[in-house]
């Protein structure tokens, strides 16, 4: 696990970023899927965190990553929505919150293109404002939207150059749109990504599930 963390982020030991996502004490639950290559050798790992610290509500952290070989081969989503809407049914009155500090426009877009509703916006909104103000009130402030939806974290994706420019160049939409709010990505800032989890999110995102495989 420590040289697949290793391989994916700079600026952080691997030790200390597995005390962080793996080791932390509190109120928080982990549910965590290892992916292996054919050879059965660790080639992955998503993890989710479900902190139930906050009296408002219960926020979903994540972290993923892979081999350089095995990226963008692997659907971390499948397992994120299953366990996301596992922990939903379990209290549909509690007030869900995904909120992941996303450093990788692949990553970001993973999310996007599965996900009915994922903010932020490229205008904002009043409730994404009141949202990010409360996830991240010592955040940046984001130069396209003017919300505090970017973050400075002191690590990067191990990107080169290259593919550095091509998520800058990139068409996708969903990269194309990160880029757009996060250009500074590949020098240690994040872009704080939030899904709030209700049953009309899940509804719609079932909906869209169905319409790209048509």
């Amino acid at each position: 696990m420590l040289s697949i963390i290793g391989q994916c982020f700079e600026g952080i030991e691997p030790e200390a970023y597995f005390a962080y996502y793996f080791e932390q004490d509190g109120p928080i639950i982990r549910r965590l899927r290892l992916y292996y290559t054919q050879a059965g050798e660790l080639a992955g790992y998503c993890l989710l965190t479900f902190d139930d610290s906050h009296q408002a509500f219960c926020v979903i952290g994540a972290s993923a990553g892979f081999l350089p070989q095995f990226r963008g081969k692997n659907n971390t989503f499948s397992f994120s929505i299953a366990e996301v809407t596992k922990a939903y049914l379990r209290r549909p009155w509690r007030t869900l919150l995904y909120a992941d500090t996303m450093l990788s426009p692949a990553m970001f877009r993973a999310m996007a293109k599965n996900i009915a509703t994922v903010y932020p916006t490229a205008s904002g909104s009043d409730t994404e404002s009141q949202l990010y103000l409360t996830l991240n009130p010592t955040g940046l402030v984001c130069d396209a939207n003017g919300l505090l939806c970017l973050k400075t974290v002191g690590r990067k994706t191990r990107y080169s150059a290259e593919e550095v420019a091509q998520f800058k160049a990139s068409s996708k939409p969903e990269i194309a749109h990160y880029c757009a709010l996060n250009p500074n990505f590949d020098n240690g800032v994040a872009l704080l990504a939030v899904i709030p989890v209700t049953l009309r999110q899940l509804l719609a995102t079932a909906w869209k599930q169905l319409k790209n495989k048509l």
